[in-house]
Formats: structure tokens, sequence, C-alpha cells
């Protein structure tokens, strides 16, 4: 008997075997028939509106994945043409891909929804405490600097209204001043005299946004002021000793309002963590539950 009959029943009965196992796992794929019964208020999620709630589906199809990943946000988002989570039906159709999902990969054990909350990423009370801790400073230092700066940006809108008057320059000048790094930071300075109900005064306020506000750039600023040149001057007409040579949004100096967004950012950073700090409570209320 030839050494090539025993290679080639060894041979089919291997092509057999293939054969086989290929029709067997076509038979389980065609026959599976899994219903995974899961619906957006199974989650621990009041108001689906952001793609931190989102994540909560994503928690989920991960605790029960049959697929070796994991998979994120961006690709349940990109997969069920979510571009973000802003309502609950954007919400809804992402759940729908995630289940539709776990079921092409053959899930046929799932866990509620809540019993997946132990796998999320636990913040403990010391990373609480810690971004409480920035966020209130973060706060608090941009609010004390828009006190300093915002005061005087409302006080020169609110001198919109004074009275105009004549006035002339007395003289004005820049000092300058040199840092370590080798910069050099300019302040303008002006002295001028107005009449008002036939009474003499002597101002130096150009607008109050601009008093004692100095910057790299304004080297040649008095040139604006020449001595003796005249002028209109912006009289409080409550306090004639209020006086400005801006007035309104156009004596705002806007270089200070780029404080602005740092109190904006304090506002994002203390939302921000009033969400990390209910979802953790509410994390641990229902693990807690589900113990019980």
């Amino acid at each position: 008997m030839s050494n090539n009959f025993w290679e080639e029943q060894l041979s089919g009965d291997d092509s057999k075997d293939e054969a086989d196992k290929s029709s067997r796992k076509r038979i389980d794929s065609s026959e599976r028939n899994v219903k995974i019964d899961v619906t957006l208020d199974d989650f621990p999620v009041n108001n689906w509106n952001s793609d931190n709630d989102g994540q909560e589906i994503v928690y989920w199809y991960n605790n029960n994945r049959m697929a070796e990943d994991e998979k994120t946000l961006e690709f349940f988002k990109s997969g069920s043409g979510v571009k973000a989570i802003y309502s609950r039906s954007q919400a809804q159709k992402l759940l729908d891909f995630t289940i539709h999902t776990l079921e092409q990969e053959g899930c046929t054990v799932w866990n509620h929804p809540q019993q997946a909350i132990g796998i999320r990423p636990n913040i403990g009370l010391g990373g609480l405490l810690g971004g409480w801790t920035f966020a209130g400073i973060w706060c608090m230092a941009s609010f004390i600097a828009l006190y300093f700066v915002g005061g005087p940006v409302l006080a020169d809108i609110g001198t919109s209204e004074w009275n105009a008057t004549d006035g002339v320059i007395l003289e004005s000048g820049v000092d300058s001043s040199s840092d370590g790094d080798g910069g050099t930071t300019y302040c303008l300075w002006v002295n001028y005299q107005y009449t008002y109900d036939n009474e003499t005064f002597d101002g130096d306020i150009v607008s109050f946004s601009k008093d004692n506000s100095c910057n790299s750039w304004s080297e040649n600023a008095d040139e604006d002021y020449p001595a003796g040149k005249e002028i209109t001057v912006y009289i409080n007409p409550d306090n004639p000793y209020d006086a400005v040579l801006e007035t309104g949004f156009s004596g705002v100096d806007f270089t200070v309002c780029c404080i602005l967004p740092f109190p904006l950012i304090g506002i994002v950073l203390f939302i921000g963590m009033l969400r990390t700090t209910f979802g953790a409570a509410s994390s641990l209320f229902n693990k807690e539950q589900l113990e019980d």
C-alpha cells in the first residue's frame, strides 16, 4: 500500500473536519437569537445631555463585550451616526447601535447596566478633594482678578453720559521699567486742566481702566497728549473733580479684558466638579443598593 494512499486518506479526513467545524460555526451563528433587553432608564443617568452620560453605555458594553479589545465612545458615536450626546434621542441611537454590536459579537450572557457600576473608574475622596481644591483656588483667584479689572471697566462704561468741557494738557510722559528677562514695560501718565462752572480743576485720569495700565508696546503713548494741546474733558455731573479724557467703551483698555476668560473657566470647572461629585455619589449609592 503506497504512502500516497495514506496521505490522501489523512488529508481527506482533515479537510472533512475543517468543513465540519466551518459548518458548525455557520449553523451556530445563524441560529443565534439573542435579545438584549436594555433601555436608557436602566442606566444611572437623569438627563442624557452630554458625552459623559453616553460614556455610561460604553462602560456597560465593555463589561459585557465578547470582543477582545475594549471600544470607545468615539467608536459607537461613529457607528451610530451620533456626533454628540445632547438629547435622549441621541443617547437612544447610541444604545441601539451598542446593543446591535453586542448581539453581532454573539453575546449570550449580559449584565444589567447598574451591575456594571463597579467597572467604572472610581473617584476616591482624595481625587474629589484635589479637584475641589484646584477648582476653588482657580475660581477664587480669577474672581478676585475680575473684581479689580472689572470694576474699572464698568466705571469706564458708566462715563458715557458724563458732561463734556474744554481742557488743556499740562504735561505727559511715559515711564519705563525693565524686567529680569530684558523686557520693557511702558506706563503712560497725563496731567491736564479743565474748567467747569467757572472753576478750574486738575485731572490725571485718561480712563479708569487705563489708569496705571502698562504694557510693552506703548513707548510713544504720550504723543497723543502733547503739552499745551487743547482737549475735551468729560466730567462727572455729580462730582466735577471726577474727570476722564476717554469715555464709555472708547476708554476701556481691552488688554485688561484678557482676564475675563479665566472666571468662565472657573465656572466650567465648578460645574464639572459638581457633576463628578454627584456622579460618584450616585455610583456609590447604586452599588450599595445592588449589594443589599
